[in-house]
This record gives C-alpha cells, structure tokens and sequence, in this order.
C-alpha cells in the first residue's frame, strides 16, 4: 500500500538511498483515479521499491516543487535524485516495466 507523502516525509525520501516510485495525484482528476487501483496492484508486487503518493490538493507545493505540470504523475526518486518520470495513465504492465526498467 503506498505512503501518503507530505513535505516532511518528503525530505526523509530525498536524504535516504532508497528508491521511491511518487504519484503526484488529486481527487477531482479522473485520468488519476483509473490510475490508483492500478497503482496499488503494483505496489504490492514490486518488494525492492517504496510507493508514496503526494494528494495535490493537500500539498500543492510539493508538486510545484518537483516540476510537476499534469495528473497524474509519477517520479521515480533515488534519494534526491530523479531517475524518471512520466505522466498520465498507464497499464499495470507498462507501469510494471518502467519501473523495473528505471528503478
């Protein structure tokens, strides 16, 4: 199940090693709730890779933050790096696989 994200937990991510997947999302985009069940699925499926998501609404400069322009978008971060990104709805296999590919 992914973490709910704000800023704190947010700079515990950026000054870990660990690798996160972040899905940047808000409540009143529909592309973003065909994507969270999708999501979920796959967090439970990938062990080595923490899921987050960041609710737009709530934390609306975390998003500004990162760059993020469109809903929904993930971000694939290793510590405080960006190792990817993508936007918009994807299939539980694509998603698997740009995952795996990136993370």
């Amino acid at each position: 199940m992914p973490t709910d994200i704000d800023s704190d937990r947010l700079d515990d991510i950026k000054n870990s090693d660990e690798t996160w997947v972040i899905d940047f999302w808000a409540d009143w985009c529909q592309p973003c709730k065909k994507l969270a069940p999708i999501y979920e699925d796959v967090s439970e499926e990938i062990d080595d890779v923490n899921f987050g998501k960041v609710d737009m609404e709530e934390h609306q400069e975390l998003g500004t933050s990162m760059g993020v322009r469109a809903l929904p978008t993930m971000v694939i971060m290793k510590g405080d790096e960006e190792v990817a990104r993508t936007s918009g709805v994807k299939k539980k296999e694509e998603l698997k696989g740009w995952i795996q590919e990136n993370a």
